[in-house]
This record gives C-alpha cells, sequence and structure tokens, in this order.
C-alpha cells in the first residue's frame, strides 16, 4: 500500500524545513546550558533564547519579558489559570464546556478546592458569544476566565477582542489558549487577552515545546520549582534549540498566513463535494461562516463507527481531539451540541495545511466518496 495521506494537522504538523535548519547547530555545535552564564558556551545558548523570545514577543506586540517557554500548551494552560489563581481565596471562575481537556481538567481541578466554576454553553455552532460570556459575570467575584480562540474540534473562532474589551472593563483576568489560531487569523490585531497560551508542533516547530504570554501587571505562581528558570515561574533547563525553532516558526507565521485563502477554497470543494453527493446523509459541524480555514469536521449520520476509521487506511484524518482518540470517547464538543453518541463518534476532523496540494484534494475527495459509501451501502 501507498503510504497514506496526511489531513491531521491539527493534530500535529511536520517540522518546517527552515525551522529544522535553524534548530540543528544547538543539538551539536553549540550545546551549552542556557544558565550557565559564567562562559561562553552558555552565553552562546543564553542569547539565543533571548533571540527567540524577541521574536515571538515582537508578533504579539509585546515586551520580550512577557514570553514564558513551557513544554507546550497543556503546561501552560494549567501554569496560566493555576498559577494565576493558586493564592487567592476561591470565588468565581468562567469557562466553556467545549474547551480542550488540557483547560477542562484544570478547571474540575479548581472545583475540588473551592472555586464556583461556570462552564458556559456553546450555540448550536459551537461558538461561545460575548453576550453569553457578559451574562455569566458575577461582579466583584469572577476571577478569571478562560476561553479558547478556535476550537480544535469544529474551527469555530470565539470573539477574543470583545471578550478582552469586556474584562478589562470588569477587572477579570482573561486567558485563551490560541493553540489553532496562531498561524491561521491575524490574532495579534486588537485587544488580547492577559494570558495567551500556544504550542509550537502546530506551527511546525518540535513536539514539546510552548509558550505563554503574560501581560504585564499579572503575577503567576510557579507550578515547578527548582532552579528558577524563567523568572522563577517554569524551573528546568531550557530546551534551547526547541526554543530557537519555536522563534524560528513565528518568522515563518506570515509564509501560513498567506496560504489561507487557498485552503479555504479546498474546505468549501471538500463539503460541496461530499454533502452533495451524500445528500440528506452529512452534518457539517460549526459555524460554516465564522471558522478558520484549515478544518471541517464532517458527522457521518447512523454509520458504524467503529468501522469507519478502518475502512479508509489511504489517508490519516480523526474524529476529533487527539486527546480522545485512543480512549475511543465521543467527542465532549459534539456532545455539547446536542449529538447523539454514536453520531459524535462516526465524525470525520479533517484539517489542513499550507502543505495540502491541489492533488491532495482531488485524492481525499474522490477516497472519501468512494469509502463512504461503501459505509452506506453495507
Amino acid at each position: 500500500m501507498d503510504s497514506p495521506r496526511y489531513f491531521d494537522y491539527a493534530s500535529t504538523t511536520p517540522v518546517d524545513p527552515v525551522v529544522l535548519e535553524s534548530m540543528m547547530p544547538y543539538f551539536s555545535e553549540v550545546f551549552g546550558n542556557a544558565g550557565s552564564g559564567q562562559h561562553y558556551f552558555g552565553w552562546q545558548a543564553h542569547d539565543a533564547v533571548e533571540q527567540a523570545r524577541k521574536q515571538i514577543a515582537t508578533y504579539f506586540n509585546a515586551h520580550s519579558s512577557q514570553v514564558l517557554f513551557t513544554s507546550g500548551a497543556t503546561e501552560s494552560n494549567n501554569l496560566a489559570i493555576i498559577g494565576f489563581l493558586a493564592k487567592l481565596t476561591p470565588a468565581h471562575v468562567i469557562t466553556s464546556s467545549i474547551e480542550h481537556k488540557a483547560v477542562l481538567e484544570v478547571f474540575k481541578h479548581l472545583e475540588t478546592l473551592g472555586w464556583e466554576v461556570t462552564y458556559l454553553k456553546p450555540t448550536a455552532q459551537g461558538e461561545i458569544s460575548l453576550d453569553i460570556v457578559r451574562e455569566a459575570i458575577l461582579p466583584g467575584q469572577t476571577k478569571l476566565i478562560s476561553l479558547m480562540w478556535v476550537n480544535n474540534e469544529l474551527g469555530t473562532i470565539n470573539p477574543i477582542h470583545p471578550i478582552a474589551d469586556l474584562c478589562v472593563k470588569h477587572g477579570i483576568v482573561f486567558h485563551t489558549d490560541a493553540t489553532q489560531a496562531i498561524g491561521k487569523l491575524a490574532i495579534h490585531q486588537g485587544s488580547l487577552p492577559d494570558l495567551i497560551s500556544f504550542s509550537g508542533h502546530k506551527i511546525y516547530s518540535p513536539k514539546g515545546i510552548g509558550g505563554l504570554i503574560i501581560k504585564k501587571g499579572i503575577q503567576l505562581h510557579a507550578q515547578l520549582l527548582g532552579g528558577g528558570q524563567e523568572r522563577n515561574m517554569r524551573s528546568g533547563t531550557l530546551a534551547v534549540q526547541q526554543i530557537v525553532a519555536l522563534g524560528t516558526s513565528f518568522l515563518r507565521l506570515p509564509v501560513y498566513l498567506a496560504q489561507m485563502d487557498r485552503l479555504k477554497i479546498f474546505q468549501k470543494s471538500i463539503e460541496h463535494r461530499l454533502t452533495t453527493h451524500f445528500l440528506g446523509k452529512l452534518q457539517l459541524n460549526g459555524n460554516t461562516l465564522n471558522r478558520v480555514p484549515h478544518i471541517i469536521n464532517i458527522t457521518l449520520m447512523d454509520v458504524d463507527w467503529e468501522n469507519m476509521f478502518r475502512v479508509m487506511p489511504k489517508i490519516a484524518i480523526s474524529n476529533g481531539s487527539a486527546c480522545n482518540a485512543r480512549k475511543q470517547l465521543a467527542s465532549h464538543v459534539l456532545m455539547a451540541l446536542g449529538h447523539r453518541e454514536a453520531n459524535a463518534l462516526s465524525t470525520l476532523r479533517i484539517s489542513l495545511s499550507h502543505l495540502t496540494t491541489e492533488a491532495d484534494i482531488n485524492f481525499l475527495e474522490e477516497y472519501l466518496i468512494e469509502k463512504i459509501g461503501l459505509m452506506y451501502s453495507a
């Protein structure tokens, strides 16, 4: 069998060749510890880290001191939310029922510590509106709101800039997981949240590196103790090669963003061909007008989900978050939108990239028409 074609870029991306080239010297030639401030090798590593920090800060129109390096978005989310609330008397916090598990599990933990949590219900299209957020705020009691910028399963976009303004008005700290937004939206144009999490392996950097943007004046309490790296907020020897890669990925974001119009054409083509061919049998999920162009979420109504992926070995797609896939769990996002469990399981998430070609799309469309047709004729 020929190698499967990859359409799961929302799960992870390959390392950009330019990014890979930038990090290679830091495996061997420039191998010093960035914390070794007494000699040349340490200075080299430290300078490389600070250069990457500036590259990322520039994208967010922030100061370098506001960029904190972590192992990825999961750690960033934990540090942002728990790190901010750690020393506060439990009160009220807000999130949504369709956040990534790296946020939802944090809020479940907060409940055990005495925090009152409001889980906002999305619209039928999977969005969290400004009005929904406004109505949930308890003046004087709500201390933090955490909402993802782009839903990782549906691709729907939340109104983060207006929500950020609302939080400023009420004196509430606002956190967002921007993992699926960076490289797909010009998110730095407008009011930014106080805390922004992101991950490298969604923007063509290696796995195991991410970051957190912290607005000046926001105090976080460390969740990892040790050598006091990252201004005492995140101890541990810095992964210089991965940090360099992450900085290079941010320099490459205009390259990725320039392809979004092309991906929108691909997105519409896939959806049109499939829904036309299988009229009344497929359901598009999310808001088809307010979404990023690289994610497509389609439910195959009344299909045997256990057989669904077995009959499509030549393509790499998923049925939602990679966090659920190995456990065969129905998507909590689709369940929150009112799907029956069986239909939530028989859902395809197709995600594209600037690397996706027209030939890839032609192959994908024909392959899905063939395989889905077999499932409905069985």
